[in-house]
């Protein structure tokens, strides 16, 4: 894996810890090479490579990483990750990405591997970003891979993605590459939907797909951790060890 990842970070003081940890840890990825682009609204590290955007909405700042794509495309770098910069991924989410990936297209399935963010309370208790209720295992659609279960979440967002060069030339032909809202998405999440929608398998409602028994490996920690302080927002509600029921 040689990595390109775009990060959109708007800038705020009090954010620079969790963004700065997410960097140090990108910057640690064993592969032949990272290459970081922030996007951000303002220059506020010499040391890293900002491409600054002049907005009329802040809320674009999400798509600004599509410009990235057909250069991605023309460079050697074999992944394109976007990020927002308040999440901690690390090699754990890459080396899980690459295998079920690999398992997928060895099965001859168009699937994704999902990312499950989680937030983190006072307590260590940890919680669901994603899912806003209880996922019942006989209610939604499966598949078995090697004795395990890959199932598909009737809440699909995870606000980031990855995708190898094939899923970004894939992306560029679609829909999703233009900016604009995308059905009830908001603007900004439609920005992060990457390919989930298109061309899902026959019966699928989407294309990502999380595992039940090693389900942990998927885990991204979005460390504002600001929705489950959150009492009006349904998000960050369910535990983790409660949300999947059925057998």
């Amino acid at each position: 894996m040689k990595l390109w990842v775009n990060v959109c970070f708007h800038y705020v003081p009090e954010r620079l810890e969790n963004f700065n940890k997410l960097i140090k840890n990108l910057q640690k990825i064993n592969c032949k090479g990272v290459k970081i682009v922030i996007n951000s609204n303002t220059n506020f590290n010499d040391d890293l490579q900002i491409d600054v955007a002049e907005l009329a909405d802040p809320f674009l700042l999400t798509w600004e990483h599509k410009k990235y794509m057909p250069q991605f495309l023309e460079s050697d770098y074999t992944h394109f990750a976007y990020l927002e910069g308040n999440v901690d991924v690390s090699q754990k989410t890459f080396n899980y990405w690459l295998r079920t990936r690999k398992l997928f297209k060895d099965n001859n399935f168009n699937f994704i591997p999902g990312i499950h963010r989680i937030e983190i309370d006072k307590e260590g208790k940890i919680y669901s970003l994603d899912c806003t209720n209880r996922v019942n295992i006989n209610n939604n659609q499966k598949v078995i891979i090697d004795d395990d279960m890959y199932l598909s979440l009737p809440e699909p967002y995870q606000g980031m993605f990855i995708m190898d060069r094939e899923m970004v030339e894939e992306h560029i032909k679609s829909d999703y590459f233009n900016v604009g809202q995308k059905g009830w998405w908001g603007i900004r999440e439609s920005a992060n939907l990457g390919n989930t929608f298109i061309h899902p398998p026959a019966g699928f409602n989407h294309r990502v797909l999380v595992p039940m028994k090693h389900f942990t490996d998927c885990w991204v920690h979005h460390m504002s951790n600001n929705y489950v302080t959150n009492s009006q927002s349904p998000h960050s509600k369910i535990l983790v060890d409660k949300l999947f029921y059925g057998n």
